[in-house]
């Protein structure tokens, strides 16, 4: 076939003939079937030849020596439709292959190339492969897949993957959306992103090599080892569940983050080097298993800003564990030999235990902590030795006065509309609504009462009828009636400036600021505030030109401008050096 020429095998036809591809943007279409005699070969030097199969293709001579495009069946034809004859090396340049139907051809070695296995397809094909390989199944993948050279492999699965995967010394990379239950063997880089939605069963399995894993979906593997070579991060993103629900090796060189939900599950060691992240908002489980308690010990580094249960045996502490505003409840027995640090005044972490409780370490000597050993509330430790911060209480932590579930600022018509929840309420007095323009240095914008003493849901909702143009940050300030105080996560909010009337420079100023006055005729009200609210500077410009601000004696540092014109009011930032 020349170039530019098309064939079509008709229905209820078994060719059995020889067919020859010599030219370029060749297309092949077969509704028949290619029978065990039949044979077509791809010359070499050609390009965009294209071989729809819409019937069957039991033979093995199909020979592929350039770039070819394989279409197994197409949308709306898959009945009936199968690959079956066996390739083995004779695809010797990298090809195209969507499979909308069943493939069952064994290809060795596969040069790489991209398979796309489409929704509904199924792949029962063994391969290996010499060179990069991308697969996308939306399908069933039910096959091996090894190496036979020095491949890359990307896999990218929207579908159910089964197969097992070797990559024994190469670069793989898998991006999961759907269910993967299959093994992995490899001893090289392994990356795998568990999408939100997606379920991850499959066994990573490898010795050495570096395995970076980010979880946003439900991971519920455990009974591998992490590698010793790494550097290996596993990622545990808001929202995702991971639970390791067997024994896991936890190597020096691993490090988990955690945003969501994380369980270690009957591991025993976090080892020298080795760290955790526990982020705000987060819950860490160690360790769950079945069978005799387990006792979680740490050699490495624990950060913990959210919640850490030890629900089965106990806690043992050689290492660091820096606690902030957190909680960490041991069902069992804690020894610290380690150093424990608590948050900067005034807040407090609070560790919690329920068996025999041993300090020869550190604890407390840094930040502020709480420790309460259930059998003895007023004394501390059963057994203090080490040295304790003199800043340490035992048992005086109180419960927070609200359990916030969600908290909200969205801006709406040049204001922002603050909306927030609880699920219950004890003692609570009040709720302070507190802004600030860069994250830190909060003020008060608005106060709505609590409920003070209630087991059912409430909604809460405030507005702040004059947000400040550009970028703020809310956060709610949670009060008890004793006037103990928690603090909700920041909402990040831009509200568009309404009305800019003038323009100013140099931003940054160093002894005066031009503002252009030009848009208005009647004299303009401008007042310099620092971050906090406080008044540092007030005048009076005449409109209708541009007018010098004066900024001597104004200490350096950021500012809020604010004008008010016969057009409205506006709030700018400027920094003053």
């Amino acid at each position: 076939m020349n170039t530019g020429d098309e064939l079509t095998i008709n229905f209820n036809v078994n060719f059995g003939g020889t067919i020859t591809v010599q030219g370029n943007g060749v297309v092949i279409t077969n509704n028949g079937s290619i029978s065990t005699n039949g044979r077509i070969t791809v010359n070499s030097g050609t390009s965009g030849t294209v071989f729809n199969n819409q019937g069957t293709v039991p033979s093995q001579s199909v020979f592929l020596n350039a770039p070819t495009t394989i279409n197994n069946g197409s949308t709306g034809n898959t009945a009936g439709v199968t690959w079956a004859g066996y390739v083995g090396s004779n695809f010797t340049a990298a090809p195209v292959i969507n499979n909308y139907a069943n493939w069952t051809a064994q290809i060795q070695p596969l040069p790489g190339g991209t398979i796309n296995n489409k929704n509904g397809a199924i792949w029962n094909a063994y391969m290996t492969v010499s060179g990069p390989l991308t697969v996308n199944n939306e399908g069933t993948w039910n096959s091996q897949v090894q190496p036979s050279g020095n491949p890359t492999f990307t896999f990218v699965n929207a579908g159910t993957w089964a197969g097992t995967l070797t990559a024994n010394g190469y670069t793989t990379a898998i991006t999961n959306s759907g269910t993967w239950s299959g093994q992995i063997d490899y001893s090289g880089s392994l990356s795998i992103t568990n999408n939100a939605g997606a379920s991850w069963t499959g066994l990573p399995n490898g010795n050495s090599g570096q395995l970076a894993i980010t979880n946003a979906g439900a991971w519920t593997k455990g009974g591998f080892n992490f590698p010793s070579t790494g550097p290996n991060v596993f990622t545990n993103q808001a929202g995702a569940t991971a639970s390791f629900n067997a024994i896991v090796g936890l190597n020096g060189v691993t490090s988990f983050v955690n945003s969501g939900t994380l369980s270690i599950n009957q591991s025993s060691l976090l080892p020298y080097g080795a760290s955790i992240i526990n982020n705000a908002g987060a819950t860490l489980n160690l360790p769950l298993g079945s069978g005799s308690p387990s006792t979680f010990t740490n050699v490495g580094t624990i950060t913990n800003d959210g919640q850490i249960n030890s629900t089965s045996g106990g806690f043992t502490n050689n290492g660091t564990l820096n606690n902030g505003r957190a909680t960490i409840s041991i069902t069992g027995d804690f020894t610290n030999t380690g150093t424990v640090t608590g948050p900067a005044a005034p807040f407090r972490g609070s560790i919690t235990a329920t068996g025999v409780s041993v300090n020869s370490g550190t604890f407390g000597t840094t930040g502020r902590l709480d420790f309460c050993d259930a059998g003895r509330p007023a004394n501390g430790f059963d057994t203090a030795a080490g040295t304790i911060g003199s800043a340490t209480t035992f048992c005086l932590a109180t419960p927070l006065p609200v359990e916030l579930t969600r908290f909200s600022a969205q801006a709406a018509k040049g204001k922002v509309q603050l909306q927030w929840a609880t699920a219950t309420e004890r003692n609570s007095a009040a709720f302070v609504v507190e802004r600030s323009t860069t994250g830190e240095g909060f003020t008060a914008v608005a106060e709505i009462k609590a409920q003070g003493n209630s087991t059912q849901a409430t909604v809460y909702a405030a507005i702040d009828a004059k947000p400040l143009a550009g970028t703020s940050y809310y956060r709610l300030r949670q009060v008890d009636l004793d006037g103990t105080v928690a603090y909700s996560k920041v909402a990040t909010v831009h509200v568009e400036a309404t009305n800019q009337p003038i323009d100013l420079y140099p931003n940054p100023a160093t002894d005066r600021l031009t503002l252009d006055l030009s848009a208005t005729a009647a004299p303009c009200d401008v007042r310099l505030t620092n971050l906090t609210g406080q008044v540092v500077l007030t005048t009076t410009l005449a409109g209708g030109q541009a007018q010098e601000l004066p900024l001597t004696g104004v200490p350096a540092g950021l500012y809020l401008l604010h004008v008010r014109t016969a057009a409205g009011s506006t709030v700018q930032r400027i920094e003053k050096r």
